[in-house]
């Protein structure tokens, strides 16, 4: 779920504002253009994230506590991810904090010369195409894979989150924002393990 790589990654980077090296002006510009519901909503992620780095890891500094957890994240193969409260996430979600999504399904699902073509009433006449690489003696069943294209939405963007607007009044004062928000635009969705490596180096 996408909202929830976001939370994790809003938590990480709002733990790390705390640094002295961050201006004050930067915290008021980035909590000005954030919204005064959408921080309060935030200031309460990151202190549950606070709360359960101490308790993981038993460490008093919050700097060392919070590597910790990102080397965890980064290396191990099934790491033990911070889950963020049910009744809490509900709220949030009627915030502005998280983007707001809507499921797209495919307009139109065709099959031409090993290829798959998908197309949505939304992408202004682009065509997804999934080319069919049949291992040795291999057979698709190309309706099956049509009926199942057809059935899985997408999930498509209908309102920007203000955390991502509150991160992009920054970019020019910050690299590391910078860094990540060029990365998520050119990748898409980034995995919390490539997020957490990143974030480390």
């Amino acid at each position: 779920m996408k909202y929830i790589i976001t939370l994790i990654i809003a938590a990480l980077f709002y733990s790390c504002l705390g640094n002295d090296k961050i201006e004050k002006e930067q915290i008021d510009k980035f909590e000005s253009a954030l919204g005064k519901i959408e921080t309060k909503y935030l200031n309460l992620l990151v202190s549950d994230f606070d709360s359960y780095l101490s308790k993981k890891y038993k460490i008093e500094n919050s700097y060392l506590s919070f590597k910790q957890y990102l080397t965890e994240v980064s290396e191990s193969s099934n790491p033990d991810f911070w889950k963020i409260d049910k009744i809490k996430l509900e709220e949030i979600q009627k915030t502005n904090l998280l983007a707001k999504y809507d499921s797209i399904y495919p307009d139109s699902v065709w099959y031409n010369n090993n290829v798959i073509n998908v197309s949505y009433a939304s992408s202004n006449g682009i065509i997804n195409s999934i080319a069919l690489i049949r291992k040795e003696n291999q057979e698709f069943n190309i309706d099956s894979l049509i009926n199942s294209i057809k059935t899985k939405p997408r999930l498509e963007e209908i309102e920007p989150s203000y955390f991502k607007i509150a991160l992009e009044s920054l970019m020019q004062e910050d690299a590391l924002i910078s860094n990540y928000l060029d990365a998520k635009q050119a990748a898409g969705s980034i995995s919390k393990r490539l997020t957490a490596s990143g974030l480390l180096y």
